[in-house]
């Protein structure tokens, strides 16, 4: 069995998309290390193999790892908040930490358990699954050496990850057969180049422009803003090409205002104890959260503020300093564009007209998969494309 996966490691979530694939799967990026394997409350072996993502629980033995054993992973672990591992948006760096290791483990495992009861309508007992990905870290974190790093822990071996399908356990033989390791943003660009035409809407409305597609950034100087959860990525490109020396990244993002917003609710609901995967949930989910939706939303909204006023003059600094106002369009994208974008468009669009530049402000529907469907997008036409012709099939 063969992979090819664009995996961009959000500091929230993983987002995925798989070579024949048009879906992003995302999966919460946390983790709960056991003592022993949970009990087990559906024996239906289909509906098992079926929801395997969301009730993902596996045993990984490999060397690029800690500590071996049994792990809860993504929205299984994040239903509980005892013991759950994310990433530190302060300190982890993600070449070093062991999440992005343990969720795409878990990941490939169960997806190949659940493509071959597909094919086949039994659970073997052992499988084998090569892999080829493209990831990325902030450009913060990124030089030669730690993608390099990076890349090597996934491709240091074999890994053995047992996924637990109910009663039932199947053994996945993992190898990576090669990664690359991107910086953050520069995927993006390819995703613009080859967008439909919608998400320059509102940038040809802006801006009085015409009939216009991706191809009308391919010559142009462009300073993408990528807001993530821990760290926004300031990226400079002329035309296809990242000016690497003048990539910078910050930690500031929606996660940090998550962070504050999570201690603010605190103060309000005594004893009050959840992470950021599961604040998310109930801001997404007002549904299922009704008691706390709307406190999580004016928490938020009070603690992004400082999130948007750090962001906004980081904008401003680099610009004119460090790439000497030089930039033609400053690109917003990302899951902090999506929550900032109402405090953020109307001072960062003055801010532009004053320097002479255009902003192009990712719509919502594009924002968050900006990475990830540009990784896709290099699998396909550079990174491994004779894999991924032989997957399409």
């Amino acid at each position: 069995m063969k992979f090819v996966l664009a995996n961009d490691i959000g500091n929230d979530k993983m987002k995925i998309v798989e070579a024949g694939s048009q879906e992003v799967v995302k999966v919460p990026s946390a983790y709960r290390k056991l003592m022993r394997k949970p009990a087990v409350h559906e024996n239906d072996v289909k509906k098992n193999v079926m929801n395997l993502i969301d009730q993902l629980v596996v045993h990984i033995n490999s060397n690029s790892i800690r500590f071996p054993g049994i792990y809860m992973v993504g929205e299984r672990a994040i239903q509980s908040t005892e013991d759950v591992r994310n990433m530190n948006i302060k300190v982890d760096q993600k070449h070093t930490s062991d999440l992005p290791l343990i969720n795409t483990l878990a990941y490939v495992a169960a997806r190949a358990v659940q493509m071959d009861f597909e094919e086949r309508g039994v659970l073997e007992n052992n499988l084998e699954i090569d892999v080829f990905m493209s990831s990325a870290i902030p450009a913060s974190q990124h030089n030669v050496d730690t993608a390099k790093h990076l890349e090597s822990r996934f491709m240091n071996g074999t890994h053995i990850v047992i996924v637990f399908v109910g009663k039932e356990a199947v053994t996945v033989k993992v190898t990576f057969k090669k990664v690359k390791v991107m910086k953050e943003g520069v995927p993006a660009l390819y995703s613009i180049f080859e967008a439909p035409k919608d998400m320059f809407a509102e940038f040809v409305r802006e801006y009085n422009l015409g009939d216009i597609d991706g191809s009308y950034f391919m010559e142009s100087k462009n300073m993408h803003v990528d807001i993530g959860s821990g760290t926004t990525e300031y990226v400079y490109t002329k035309g296809l090409n990242p000016s690497n020396e003048q990539c910078t990244g910050e930690r500031r993002g929606v996660g940090h205002a998550v962070q504050a917003a999570i201690e603010l609710m605190a103060d309000e609901r005594n004893g009050l104890n959840i992470n950021r995967q599961q604040f998310a949930s109930i801001i997404e989910r007002p549904e299922e959260y009704q008691k706390d939706h709307e406190l999580a939303v004016e928490c938020l909204k009070d603690a992004r503020i400082i999130q948007v006023e750090a962001i906004l003059t980081d904008i401003e600094e680099k610009y004119s300093t460090t790439l000497a106002s030089e930039p033609e369009v400053i690109t917003v994208y990302g899951g902090g564009s999506v929550e900032f974008r109402d405090d953020m468009y109307r001072h960062l669009k003055q801010y532009a007209d004053s320097v002479n530049a255009k902003v192009l402000w990712i719509p919502q529907q594009y924002a968050v998969n900006m990475n990830a469907r540009g990784l896709n997008i290099l699998n396909e036409n550079m990174f491994f494309e004779a894999e991924y012709q032989e997957i399409e099939g």
